[in-house]
C-alpha cells in the first residue's frame, strides 16, 4: 500500500484498515502539496499519536522531522519499540506544555472529539504556533451516519459494559490499531460544520480546506470487521464526495492563521 508514492507497508498497521489508511493518505498528500519546498525541512507534530500508525509513516516524507506526543505512556513505549526512523520521535507530554513554535503542520487525527476542552487547545495553538503553520484535522461528523450507528455502543459504555464490548470485539476479530487506551476516552464532542466554522472565526483561523471522507465504511469497519473493505471503502469514499458534506461519516479539514 502506498500513500502518494511512499511505501508504507512495514511502517503502519493501517495498510490493513482502509478507512484509517485513507486518513494517512490525505495527511501525506496535504503535507507534500502544502509544504514550502520538498528541498526544505518540514516539521510535523502529531498530537495524540497513539500507537504511531500515523506518526511513523509520516517520517517517510522527504526532509521531514516528525514528533508525536501522547499522554498514555504505553502508547509511547509501543511507538518507540516499533520506530526505526531517525527523524521520528515520540514523547509523553500535554500539548499546552509542549513548544509548538517550530512546527509547520500540527495534526489531530480522530482526537478532538475526545477532548472536552478542545476550544482551549485551538485558542492556545492560535497564539503559539508559527504564523504560517497549518492545522490538519480528521474528525467524525457529529451528526453523521457513523455517530448515529455508534449510539448503541455509547449507551452500553455508559452502563459500564466495556468488558462485554471488548469480548464481542474479540469474538468478531476486531482490533483497534490506533491506541492502546482507546476505550478510556469516548466521544464527548459531536461536531457540525457550522461549529467548526464558528471555532475558526473565534480563534483567528481560516478554514481553507474541508472535505468528506466516507459514508458507510467506518460503520462496517466497527460492526463487521470480518468483511474486507478495500474495494468497498474506495467506492464509499467516491460516494461521500458526490453527496452533500453533511451526509458523510467523517471529515478532513485544514486551518491556517488569518493573514
Amino acid at each position: 500500500m502506498h500513500a502518494h508514492g511512499l511505501a508504507l507497508d512495514h511502517l503502519t498497521e493501517y495498510t490493513a484498515y482502509p478507512v484509517h489508511m485513507e486518513r494517512l493518505n490525505w495527511l501525506v498528500k496535504t503535507i507534500q502539496t502544502q509544504r514550502t519546498s520538498a528541498n526544505q525541512a518540514v516539521h510535523i507534530l502529531d498530537v495524540g499519536c497513539g500507537t504511531g500508525n500515523i506518526t511513523i509513516p509520516l517520517g517517510m516524507i522527504p526532509n521531514s522531522s516528525v514528533v508525536g506526543i501522547d499522554m498514555y505512556q504505553p502508547n509511547i513505549d509501543l511507538v518507540n519499540s516499533r520506530n526505526e526512523l531517525p527523524n521520528v520521535s515520540v514523547t509523553f507530554s500535554r500539548l499546552n506544555d509542549f513548544d509548538v513554535s517550530t512546527f509547520d503542520f500540527i495534526i489531530f487525527t480522530e482526537v478532538l472529539e475526545h477532548i472536552p476542552g478542545y476550544r482551549e487547545i485551538l485558542d492556545d495553538l492560535s497564539k503559539r504556533m508559527k504564523p504560517d503553520a497549518q492545522i490538519l484535522v480528521t474528525i467524525p461528523n457529529g451528526w453523521g451516519p457513523f455517530e448515529w450507528a455508534m449510539q448503541p455502543m455509547y449507551i452500553m459504555r455508559r452502563m459500564g459494559l466495556n468488558g462485554f464490548i471488548g469480548k464481542v470485539k474479540k469474538l468478531l476479530g476486531k482490533k483497534e490499531p490506533y491506541a492502546l487506551n482507546q476505550e478510556i476516552d469516548p466521544h464527548v464532542n459531536f461536531f457540525t460544520r457550522r461549529q467548526i466554522k464558528n471555532d475558526c472565526a473565534r480563534f483567528g483561523l481560516d478554514l481553507v480546506e474541508f472535505e468528506p471522507a466516507f459514508v458507510m465504511a467506518p460503520i462496517m469497519e466497527t460492526y463487521t470487521p470480518f468483511i474486507s473493505l478495500k474495494r468497498i471503502a474506495y467506492i464509499d469514499n467516491k460516494i461521500a464526495h458526490a453527496l452533500p458534506v453533511w451526509l458523510a461519516s467523517g471529515w478532513y479539514y485544514r486551518m491556517k492563521k488569518k493573514s
